[in-house]
């Protein structure tokens, strides 16, 4: 029984942990592409044989002013990003470590190279949400398979299951205090 909810957590690790793949790395391609082909994109742009609609030359203008070791930065840590979550998705502590370590990096390095002006607030919020999401996660899935792998899994409910150790000392404690009460 305890492994039925052991799997079906870690399924919808699974679930959040690919729409991280997908944006890491497409964010990855994409910084990479553009550290590559920055220096010929600024030549052209300069030469003055790229043309861009009035709208977008505010835009075309701060790109084009950007480090290209922004975007050397920023693809290196997206790489790194993969690598926290190729970890986490076999259930490794020290990929959560490293995909988060990047997530705060890249936030930096957007602030370090274009000032904070440029960091967007839902950037800092999506990344709060999956950083926190993944430490529940793993925190939920590390403390079910300690207790499938002593063998205790089978006594417990699947409530309780998701408090560490301490927690059900604390959780049981609880329960007896108000069942005393309810006497």
């Amino acid at each position: 029984m305890e492994e039925k909810y052991y799997l079906a957590r870690k399924r919808s690790l699974r679930i959040v942990l690919v729409l991280s793949f997908i944006g890491s790395g497409v964010s990855f391609f994409s910084y990479m592409m553009m550290s590559i082909a920055f220096p010929t994109f600024q030549a052209m742009y300069n030469a003055g044989s790229m043309t861009f609609p009035s709208e977008m030359t505010v835009f075309v203008e701060q790109l084009m002013e950007t480090p290209r070791s922004f975007f050397v930065c920023s693809a290196l840590l997206y790489a790194m990003s993969l690598g926290g979550l190729a970890l986490m998705w076999n259930i490794r502590k020290n990929g959560f470590h490293m995909y988060t370590l990047a997530q705060l990096l890249l936030l930096l390095v957007t602030v370090l190279f274009l000032g904070r002006e440029r960091l967007a607030l839902g950037d800092i919020m999506l990344t709060l949400l999956f950083v926190v999401y993944y430490y529940i996660a793993m925190r939920q899935l590390d403390a079910m398979k300690q207790q499938i792998e002593t063998g205790n899994g089978s006594k417990n409910t699947p409530e309780e299951s998701i408090f560490p150790p301490d927690d059900k000392k604390n959780q049981q404690e609880n329960q007896n205090n108000s069942q005393e009460q309810n006497s």
